[in-house]
């Protein structure tokens, strides 16, 4: 399997980040891998520098507004790779990101394979990979989407991204690549990412708190029974008990 990997990004009226973009994967690309953006309906079209139309590694797919999921499939379905990573568009990939994933997926082929970020804590021995069960994503989400990659094998036996959701497309993805593509989602516990937390400027920190807390129930709800028991199943069901004897906060 060849290491070559394309680069997926989405932007909606996002052009303010495209230049930081633009630096960081023309610099973190290997002469094998690609980048393709997707501009999906931004109210001012997005466009590429002279550079970028000149460099071949990269690709820019104007759409309709169709939303981040069917996107996402949009920008797979034009990848000439089999070898996949999601950047976020306010996001940056360090400069070894991509070899490093690409030799986990060579000797795992089935993963969805995540790494941290450099703004993530530091755990003392906790920098080796490790394997992460799905219930665990019942008690919350550790892995960053921006990190992700896998091979097209999987999102195609995954059906790929969720096109009707809101949000939670990240989440939705994940437990849909393990329930119905056996992928195991492994963590490799080294910051291969740089995220951008200002609220203020953060790409998809736009979310109203009600659609996102009921978007988030109903997908956790769609794989609930589909998801193998474990021990955090088990903490996650007793956590909702507990919230459930609180009752609500005044």
């Amino acid at each position: 399997m060849s290491d070559a990997m394309t680069v997926i990004t989405t932007v909606y009226n996002g052009q303010r980040f495209l230049s930081a973009y633009a630096e960081n994967l023309v610099q973190t690309l290997r002469p094998q891998d690609r980048a393709i953006l997707v501009d999906d309906g931004s109210d001012h079209q997005v466009s590429f520098s002279e550079t970028l139309r000149n460099d071949q590694r990269f690709k820019l797919i104007t759409a309709n507004r169709i939303g981040r999921g069917a996107a996402l499939n949009l920008a797979i379905e034009n990848a000439q790779t089999d070898l996949i990573a999601v950047q976020d568009i306010d996001d940056q990939s360090l400069p070894n990101r991509l070899a490093i994933q690409a030799k986990f997926l060579g000797a795992h082929p089935g993963a969805l394979v995540f790494a941290n970020a450099t703004s993530d804590a530091h755990r003392l021995g906790k920098s080796r990979p490790r394997r992460i069960a799905p219930s665990r994503l019942y008690l919350g989400n550790p892995l960053h989407h921006s990190s992700l990659a896998f091979h097209r094998n999987v999102w195609e036996q995954a059906s790929g991204y969720a096109t009707d959701l809101p949000c939670c497309i990240d989440l939705d993805f994940y437990l849909r690549a393990s329930c119905k593509a056996g992928a195991a989602l492994w963590q490799l516990g080294i910051p291969l990412i740089a995220r951008n937390l200002d609220p203020s400027r953060r790409y998809f920190a736009s979310i109203p708190s009600p659609a996102y807390h009921a978007t988030l129930q109903t997908v956790l709800d769609h794989y609930r029974n589909k998801v193998p028991v474990s021990h955090w199943t088990v903490l996650a069901v007793m956590r909702r008990k507990l919230v459930h004897l609180k009752g609500p906060r005044a």
